[in-house]
């Protein structure tokens, strides 16, 4: 239980980081796909965006075997979106027929006083994000995915 509401935290935490990475993009439509791709290059930053081929010992365990991860679970999701509903920190509002979410004042207050160095990496990565690869389409950001963990799974058993 106690490791459970740790996963739920650092999930909260980075999908807060993401919806704040995107707080000046009004026009953009953060629905929950969208979210769950963008999460991501979060939680597994060297796969996602690392230009060079890095050698195996540089990738801690996660990264590895990120290719596990590569279909989420969107329960997980719904439970951590619903718990930053339910705190206060985001919103859920309907635009052009979708559901999409966005970081409320509070949220926002909360990731500012955010001080600590897996935080302030997060936060880079989410601006990363929202700038650089909010420009994809869903399936190209699907195949990049794809693609990428393919190449972890490659390197998990050589």
């Amino acid at each position: 239980m106690i490791e459970e509401n740790k996963r739920m935290i650092l999930d909260a935490m980075r999908v807060l980081t993401l919806l704040f990475g995107f707080k000046d993009k009004k026009s953009y439509q953060m629905t929950f796909d969208k979210l769950i791709l963008f999460d991501f290059y979060l939680k597994f930053p060297k796969t996602m965006t690392s230009k060079s081929n890095e050698r195996k010992k540089e990738y801690d365990f996660e990264e590895l075997y990120s290719f596990y991860h590569s279909h989420p679970n969107r329960e997980t999701y719904s439970k951590v979106l619903s718990y930053l509903i339910g705190k206060g920190l985001i919103e859920k509002e309907i635009k052009v027929g979708s559901y999409i979410y966005v970081i409320n004042d509070l949220g926002e207050t909360i990731i500012r006083n955010f001080d600590n160095p897996y935080a302030l990496s997060l936060l880079k990565q989410a601006n990363f994000i929202s700038k650089e690869i909010s420009k994809l389409s869903e399936s190209k950001l699907k195949d990049e995915i794809m693609e990428m963990t393919n190449t972890n799974f490659k390197l998990s058993i050589d």
